[in-house]
């Protein structure tokens, strides 16, 4: 099982970053090379469980927001929350 604050990025900041980037599930799963529903379920489950083999998923899919759409994930800090964000070009 894997410590829910290694948890990262969050299924919310997937959500939040496929928003930015203005695309659905299906090209998001294009590009990652998972199916639709590996989105659909990754995206829908909040809680603290999550095993090894999804915080892998949630890895590559951040790496196709950063790569792709030059979209950075940063953590929270004390005067702010986690989230998502173009990156300056």
């Amino acid at each position: 099982m894997v410590n829910p604050s290694d948890i990262w990025p969050s299924p919310r900041l997937i959500r939040a970053a496929r928003g930015l980037a203005g695309i659905d599930q299906a090209k998001l799963a294009e590009k990652a090379g998972v199916a639709r529903k590996t989105i659909v379920l990754i995206e829908a489950d909040e809680s603290d469980r999550m095993d090894p083999r999804r915080l892998k998923i949630l890895r590559s899919l951040q790496r196709v927001f950063e790569d792709e759409y030059k979209i950075e994930f940063f953590e929270a800090s004390e005067s702010s929350g986690e989230g998502v964000r173009f990156r300056k070009a």
